[in-house]
């Protein structure tokens, strides 16, 4: 028994002491991004906070060990509850910030987004899947929604994945920068 523990020990300060990540995938979120992604690849890990709140800690997967923008997966595990209108409002919020939108589409994307989201819980997870021009929506590893809408698409990963996010070093981080 000692040396089972001892051995516990031993494996969890080395993953601190060599920088090891551990990836908070279970294996049913695994078999779900390998579904789309097939053989898929760690980009990037990182911690969103604002302020004193930590928000959620996010993975970047890809096809390739470079990344991919048009085959990858990212996934949130939320460090704290939020309310399915809070996560609206910051989404249509974040897109404003990419782009000009009109009230027509704004309200086209709001009742899209209605049908991704749920209010969250902690320690749950939250799966956004590109495929080219499609995306799938999990969360709690269940399939939520598909979308077609390319512009949408690709403005929702952008969130997170642009050079001139929110967040600039969670987005460097998440990328493998």
């Amino acid at each position: 028994m000692l040396r089972i523990f001892l051995i516990i020990v031993f494996l969890i300060f080395s993953n601190l002491a060599f920088g090891k990540y551990i990836s908070f995938l279970d294996p049913k979120s695994e078999f779900i991004i390998s579904k789309y992604l097939g053989k898929k690849f760690l980009i990037g890990n990182a911690n969103y906070s604002f302020l004193f709140w930590d928000i959620y800690d996010a993975e970047l997967y890809s096809t390739s060990k470079k990344y991919n923008s048009n085959e990858l997966a990212i996934i949130l595990k939320y460090n704290r509850s939020i309310d399915k209108e809070t996560l609206i409002r910051e989404t249509i919020n974040d897109i404003k910030e990419q782009k000009s939108i009109s009230n027509q589409q704004l309200e086209k994307w709001k009742s899209l987004l209605e049908t991704i989201y749920i209010d969250t819980k902690k320690n749950k997870k939250f799966i956004a899947i590109k495929i080219n021009n499609k995306s799938i929506f999990y969360y709690n590893n269940k399939k939520l929604h598909e979308s077609f809408d390319e512009e949408f698409n690709q403005l929702f990963f952008d969130i997170w994945l642009r050079s001139n996010s929110k967040n600039p070093n969670f987005t460097k981080t998440l990328l493998g920068q």
